[in-house]
């Protein structure tokens, strides 16, 4: 009965020649474009002077802001309102004011006259261009005072650990592996039994002494197979085009994959259950969806959340399958290390299945 049972599912998956498409495609876009278009790494920033001093001095230190590769130079202005004009119109992001007297007082020790202006509307962009801007001075005075850089009589030396390069798609590509396989294994199986139930052939299934538990693990199980599928398409994606490896045993990769699919399968199935359209389906698994994925540590800290967001992750999914994925992708942990997260997709997993079964009636 379960070999009959699987072989509907895989002939009804493929029958569709959308959905094969939408599992291969989906994956392989994400892989190959997000990695170069979501970056962390804020550049082409414009920037704005407004000098005052017309010297030499003045004119190095514009030189080192706009060499080191951040900024764009859109004017130098005579006049702090023309500057606030650009900044206005969303023409700078940042506006460096040299006043009088620039040359005289560099290398003297004293308060430096330059003031600076950000845009902080987007606030990551702000708050990371003053800080370029900072350090451009900073390097500028070492330049022009030795004496000055030299004064802390200790050295500090640091060392970045698990991505050394500080490399922003390094970062991205566990997490987009996570959202790949969580999207797919969530919306279809969504889509499965109200897809059945819309064309009435759920019926047939319903008069048969077929039980509720083959019946949901059979339609559990040909995701299991296309999480694997996506999965090893990712990895294959990552180390062809980007040179990424897994650091750890990718066994574990491929358990943490197949805890996260009982969840997000189990999920789907369960909403499937309460769904009596394709549309209702749609819907409630998005609703989900982007709650687990702002939430699950992805894009902003889990530690940085307050405390009852805190506690609402610890029923998000995506929260224990991203950092297991992190973990394992970027340090080389193994189950031992991460065994929570484990725990936490295993426990989740649990009650999905049994809510999920208990659910599906077959009768009205």
């Amino acid at each position: 009965m379960w070999k009959y049972l699987l072989e509907k599912e895989f002939k009804q998956f493929f029958r569709d020649p959308g959905l094969p498409r939408m599992a291969l495609m989906f994956p392989v876009l994400m892989m190959l474009v997000f990695p170069f278009a979501v970056s962390m790494d804020i550049r082409n920033i414009n920037l704005v002077v407004v000098d005052n001093c017309m010297s030499m001095e003045s004119s190095l230190l514009i030189e080192k802001c706009t060499a080191s590769g951040y900024f764009r130079l859109v004017d130098i202005c005579q006049s702090p309102a023309e500057a606030q004009r650009l900044m206005d119109n969303n023409r700078a992001d940042a506006i460096i004011t040299i006043m009088p007297g620039f040359d005289k007082e560099t290398g003297l020790g004293t308060r430096l006259p330059v003031g600076i202006k950000i845009n902080t509307v987007n606030g990551t962009k702000g708050s990371i261009g003053s800080q370029y801007i900072l350090n451009c001075i900073r390097m500028y005075l070492a330049e022009k005072n030795p004496d000055m850089a030299a004064a802390p009589s200790f050295d500090i030396s640091d060392k970045y650990y698990f991505n050394q390069y500080m490399d922003y798609k390094l970062f991205m590509v566990p997490a987009l592996i996570v959202i790949a396989i969580t999207m797919i294994t969530a919306f279809l199986p969504a889509l499965n039994i109200v897809s059945e139930k819309e064309a009435g052939t759920i019926e047939q299934i319903n008069v048969t002494p077929v039980s509720k538990t083959a019946f949901i693990v059979c339609k559990m199980i040909p995701y299991w197979a296309i999480a694997f599928f996506i999965l090893t398409a990712c990895l294959i994606i990552a180390w062809a085009v980007f040179g990424y490896t897994c650091r750890g045993s990718i066994l574990w990769l491929y358990l943490y994959t197949a805890l996260d699919m009982i969840v997000m399968a189990g999920l789907g199935l369960l909403i499937s259950n309460y769904s009596n359209n394709a549309q209702q389906a749609m819907f409630m698994i998005w609703f989900f969806a982007v709650i687990f994925m702002l939430m699950s540590g992805i894009f902003t800290p889990i530690a940085s959340m307050p405390d009852w967001a805190k506690a609402i992750t610890y029923l998000n999914p995506m929260r224990y399958f991203a950092d297991a994925m992190r973990s394992v992708f970027l340090k080389g942990s193994n189950p031992l290390d991460i065994w929570y997260d484990a725990a936490g997709l295993a426990a989740l997993g649990s009650v999905m299945v049994t809510w999920s079964i208990l659910s599906y009636r077959k009768s009205e």
